[in-house]
């Protein structure tokens, strides 16, 4: 017997192994491709969806700046307005919908963040605070059902929440009916704040927090809270009143945008050395 043979084996069974892993990877990473692509198309057809109906709701409306129903975000913001800034729990109002629904998101995805370096307590905490936000958005979308399709509200809500791909089709379907709200049947309510400041400064700051952790999020960020910045900053001086929140909104949400940039450039400088380094080693 060869005293090599049992090793002489092994490295046919890995050879095996290897050959099959070779045939058997690209067929896994084509079916990935494919499911992503499928994907990303099915989520691009219920965003176009979901801004036309929004865009139609806010436009039949006379609400300003429809086209927000386009702008990740901004849409959000929108949203808000067509429930009427107000996301009830039977007798309950909670208020501020146009601030809470763009906006609690990223705050909840910063307190997540410093809840993860909690064990155990932490994940509970943050399941419940993930449940709580999905209940908050749910309730939301439930309100512009209510409005604009009362007698199926339910059924689209319960629908969208099992095929979430249907709440933008529903949007959709909806989105030339008139719309009536039993909470305030006089007229739209109207918001006594300075939401698009405090929408600009919120987000400048977020962009300043998350640049340092998320480069790309916090780059668009930065460009939504200029959005909103530059708009209420132009309104305030239309009406004449003082643009201070609008004015500190812009300047985070430059600064934001600034160190995103800044920190991306050192990024793609580092990397540049790092490539050159190991090439002038393999030809030196």
């Amino acid at each position: 017997m060869n005293m090599f043979e049992p090793y002489y084996d092994g490295g046919m069974n890995y050879g095996a192994q290897s050959d099959f892993m070779y045939n058997v990877l690209p067929v896994l990473l084509s079916i990935l491709a494919v499911v992503f692509i499928f994907a990303l198309i099915i989520g691009i057809i219920c965003y176009v969806f979901m801004a036309i109906g929004l865009y139609t709701m806010a436009k039949n409306r006379n609400l300003d700046h429809p086209w927000f129903a386009w702008v990740p975000i901004a849409n959000s913001y929108l949203m808000g307005e067509l429930i009427n800034d107000d996301v009830s729990l039977s007798s309950l109002h909670i208020p501020y919908a146009k601030i809470f629904l763009p906006l609690v998101p990223f705050a909840l995805a910063l307190i997540m963040g410093v809840l993860g370096f909690i064990p155990e307590l932490g994940m509970v905490l943050i399941v419940l605070l993930s449940l709580a936000l999905t209940f908050y958005q749910c309730t939301a979308l439930f309100w512009l059902f209510s409005i604009y399709n009362k007698e199926h509200r339910v059924l689209f809500l319960v629908l969208s929440i099992i095929f979430p791909f249907m709440g933008p089709i529903f949007i959709f379907v909806i989105r030339n009916r008139v719309a009536y709200d039993e909470r305030y049947p006089e007229n739209v309510k109207q918001d006594d704040y300075d939401s698009k400041s405090i929408m600009a400064l919120s987000l400048g700051v977020f962009s300043i927090v998350s640049s340092f952790v998320l480069i790309g999020g916090s780059a668009f960020l930065g460009a939504v809270g200029l959005l909103f910045g530059i708009i209420a900053m132009k309104e305030k001086k239309a009406l004449g009143q003082s643009p201070g929140m609008a004015l500190a909104g812009l300047i985070c949400s430059i600064v934001g945008l600034a160190i995103t940039l800044l920190m991306l450039f050192v990024c793609i400088a580092c990397v540049g050395i790092g490539a050159t380094g190991v090439f002038s080693g393999i030809f030196s």
